[in-house]
């Protein structure tokens, strides 16, 4: 997977060590060392993901954001801010500017490259539904793909692929009320589960005897029902090689 990265700071040796870092996983990269270079780049360039620090002088990060978002040229580019502060009320303040996620200086290059792969797959997708919409909308039929037809009491439909009871169990708990749950506790019927219902999301375990989890996030990508089906993997605090591994292959998030 390739994108074009843009990273904005104004201290050259943090552009440098994330420039370093993206290009080692073959993203292209762009550099902006202040806000006005920034937002021109978004405008002009094909941007996938900006990697805002927030302290930048004159126009801060927050500004910014809200700027890149204000703007339907810009909107739908995801927007990552790198900040020092831990603070609430700074992360509450990104997010009303429109902020996508955040990292938090130093930056670990695990959760780095999680964000940047996970919201280059969803800008994807988005450019997709965009290219879409233009098209439809050019034939004059944008007005019956917008109608909604599912109930608005219906819920997303959640397959949970774990042969460990206890951990199937504290997921439905989490998500009662808020999703329908599937389990599969095999992993090749929870393939063909899969790809023949429709869900919203699926969380693959790890922790199979005698399988390997990633084989099946691997067969999911390959399927063309299921290549853009989002997958979480359910993942130990020591596998951190192995969520590495699954980000490669197309995972979208990790818990």
């Amino acid at each position: 997977m390739t994108a074009r990265i843009l990273v904005v700071d104004n201290i050259p040796a943090n552009v440098r060590l994330l420039e370093v870092r993206l290009l080692a996983e073959y993203f292209e990269v762009l550099t902006a060392s202040n806000s006005p270079d920034a937002i021109e780049i978004c405008e002009n360039g094909k941007v996938d993901v900006v990697l805002l620090n927030v302290m930048m002088t004159g126009m801060d990060g927050f500004e910014v954001c809200k700027r890149l978002k204000s703007e339907p040229a810009t909107s739908h580019i995801p927007v990552v801010m790198i900040t020092a502060l831990d603070q609430v009320s700074d992360r509450v303040r990104g997010l009303e500017a429109g902020a996508d996620d955040f990292l938090t200086k130093p930056v670990n290059d695990l959760q780095l490259m999680t964000r940047v792969k996970s919201l280059v797959r969803l800008k994807s997708l988005t450019d997709e539904l965009r290219l879409r919409a233009s098209t439809t909308r050019n034939i004059g039929i944008q007005e019956l793909l917008s109608r909604n037809f599912e109930s608005e009491d219906t819920k997303p439909r959640v397959l949970v692929v774990d042969e460990r009871k206890p951990s199937v169990e504290c997921i439905r708990k989490m998500l009662l009320g808020s999703a329908e749950l599937d389990v599969a506790t095999d992993p090749n019927a929870g393939l063909f589960q899969a790809a023949e219902t429709s869900y919203e999301c699926v969380l693959i375990s790890t922790a199979f005897t005698h399988f390997d989890a990633l084989r099946l996030c691997s067969q999911l990508r390959s399927l063309d029902r299921t290549r853009f089906l989002p997958i979480i993997l359910l993942a130990g605090d020591d596998e951190e090689a192995r969520i590495i591994r699954g980000l490669e292959l197309g995972i979208n998030e990790y818990l």
